[in-house]
Order: structure tokens, then sequence, then C-alpha cells
């Protein structure tokens, strides 16, 4: 999305330090212009036909200065916006966080910092990775945050989690109150949309209809029909899908236990070129040894339509019968070894 420059700059006597109330919007306003040039670069990158996955921002030099500034400042509100400053470029540069410095932004930086403004999925990430130690601070800032645009978009990203954990009462829950306070919002009418495409692969409806050709061999085609008899892990991914990678250890553990069993894995890419395929599976640890095919267009694809794919991963487990017997969260990680063993035992 387009990230404008935009720097408030307020004369002050020179012997007078700039108040935190000027200082803080162009800290933030720094880091957007910086992650515009970063993602101008990552257009480049994929314009010359390289994999998104490869592609990392170049912050060394305002990583350091942002080290060099926090070491000298004691500000609590300048800290806490150089803090999440620190931690974007860290994201843009897809460089690992200590745990002391995301202890220190945890600590400094409060759950209803107006700094989260600057990029609200860096509070969600931090929850991902640590759910136990983040959860609660997550939970507070999508009640009490003053700036309604970071509370719907965390009650948005609650609400598609605890859909796809099939947490009825919790996305219920979660709806109702992005339609009745948000109503007029782009996250209330995307989770209207999530739950119409929920609805075309709910569990016990026939998967709908499928004619792919094989990844790397054009004389075989893969249809509903070709697995009939047996139970079918579709997987919808691509290379570049950061969770989709987090996913891989899981998906090889199954294969390994249950590919002597009538279960077969189709994992379906949405990569922007069907060469990244090849080289990620050429890694030792990613062999991805069962059946592919690539969807052309990615969620452009009548099939992502009709199977409402709209994100990935996207699993689903097909029965013998054609019918959708899975999905979801209970396919996911270390669940999904436990869903495999209700249908194909132990």
């Amino acid at each position: 999305m387009p990230l404008p420059l935009i720097f408030l700059m307020t004369a002050v006597p020179a012997t007078e330090a700039p108040t935190p109330a000027g200082e803080v919007p162009a800290i933030l306003d720094a880091a957007r212009a910086k992650a515009k040039s970063v993602m101008e670069a990552r257009t480049a990158h994929i314009q010359a036909g390289k994999n998104t996955k490869d592609f990392r921002g170049d912050c060394a030099k305002e990583l350091a200065d942002l080290d060099a500034r926090l070491g000298a400042e004691k500000r609590p509100e300048v800290r806490q916006a150089l803090l999440v400053s620190k931690l974007y470029h860290l994201q843009l540069a897809k460089l690992d966080r200590t745990p002391a410095f995301i202890d220190q932004v945890q600590k400094e930086v409060p759950a209803t910092a107006t700094v989260w403004s600057l990029d609200v999925p860096l509070i969600l990430e931090l929850a991902d990775e640590n759910a136990k130690g983040w959860g609660p601070y997550v939970t507070e800032a999508r009640a009490k945050h003053p700036d309604p645009a970071i509370r719907r978009h965390l009650l948005f990203e609650y609400f598609w989690d605890r859909l796809d954990a099939k947490d009825e009462a919790a996305w219920r829950s979660a709806n109702d109150i992005l339609q009745s306070e948000f109503g007029d919002t782009r996250q209330a009418k995307q989770a209207k949309e999530l739950l119409e495409a929920e609805l075309k692969t709910a569990i016990g409806r026939p998967a709908p209809a499928f004619s792919l050709k094989a990844l790397g061999d054009a004389k075989t085609t893969y249809s509903l029909d070709s697995f009939k008899g047996r139970y079918l892990l579709v997987d919808f991914w691509a290379t570049w899908c950061g969770p989709c990678r987090v996913e891989m250890p899981s998906l090889h553990a199954a294969w390994g236990k249950f590919k002597a069993k009538p279960f077969d894995i189709l994992s379906l890419s949405f990569d922007r070129k069907v060469e990244h395929i090849a080289p990620f599976r050429a890694q030792v640890a990613t062999p991805m040894p069962w059946k592919h095919a690539y969807i052309e267009n990615g969620f452009q694809n009548p099939i992502s339509d009709a199977y409402g794919v709209k994100g990935i991963p996207k699993p689903l487990l097909i029965g013998p019968d054609g019918k959708i017997v899975a999905s979801g969260g209970d396919l996911r990680g270390a669940n999904l070894e436990k869903t495999l063993e209700k249908f194909l035992g132990k």
C-alpha cells in the first residue's frame, strides 16, 4: 500500500529541545518513508523475476541511528516511537528480534500507545511468536486503544483467527462488535466476505470440482475423481508465504506418518512464477514429496474463488466421498497429525 511521507516541522528556538509532540510524528513519518523506499525496491526485485521470499530491505543505517538515539533518549514518549520504529525496521529487513529487545518493547510501550499506528500488525506478530506473553497485551489494545482504527484492525484479525479455529462463540462476538460499532468500515465488510467464503467449504459440504495439470507432468491431470476413495489434504500455499513455510515441518511429518494409508496431499501453489517452486523444494528441509499443481493468478483464479480462499495457507481435508471433513486450524501445526489420526487411525 502507498506510504506517503509527511514531515511536520515546527520551528523552535535554538536553545529549546524539540517537544515529543513534534518529534514522535517525525520518527514515525521517517519510518513510513523508509518503508516506501523498501517497497519500491521490493517491486523492482519482483519485476526482475526474483522470488519475494529472498528480498530483504536495506535498513542498516536506520537501525544504527535508532540504536544511537535510544542510547541517549530519556523521554518516554520519544523512546516509545524509537522502539516501535526499530521493531518496524527489523521487520522490513527480515532480521530477527532478540528476546531482550522484545521484552524491552513490552515494558516501555503501553498497549494503548499511539505509536502502534505505525504498523498495527507488528503487535499481532509479537503475539503469534509468544501468545502467552503478548496475548493479554493484544487483548488490552483491542479493547482499550484510543484509536478506533487500531481497535477495529485488531478486532478483525481476532475475528479471522477465531473463525479459522472454529471458535464460534468468539468469532460471533467479534463480528457483532465489528458490524455494530464499525459497520461502515473495510474490516466489517471483509468480515462478511470471510463468512461467505467459509460457507463455500463448510464441513460436510461437497468439495468444489477442479481440474489441474500436475506440476512438472503435463500428461497428468488432477481432479476430485483422481482421489476418490482416499483422504485428500488440499494445501493452498506459496513459497513467499511466511506462515506457509512455518507449516512445512508439520506437513512433512504428516506425510511420513500417513503416506502408506489411503491419503494424499495436493499442494496448490500461489507463487507468482511456477519457476519459484522447484528451488524451494530442492532444499533439504522442504522436498514436499507429494502431489503438486500450480494455481495461475493465485487469488484471482476461479478455483480459489470456488474454495473461498481469502488468505494462505488454507488447508482442507476432503473425505473419500468428496465431502469436506476438516479445515483451518484443525489442520495446522500439531493439530494436523491429531486430526488425521481421527480419520486414518494411528
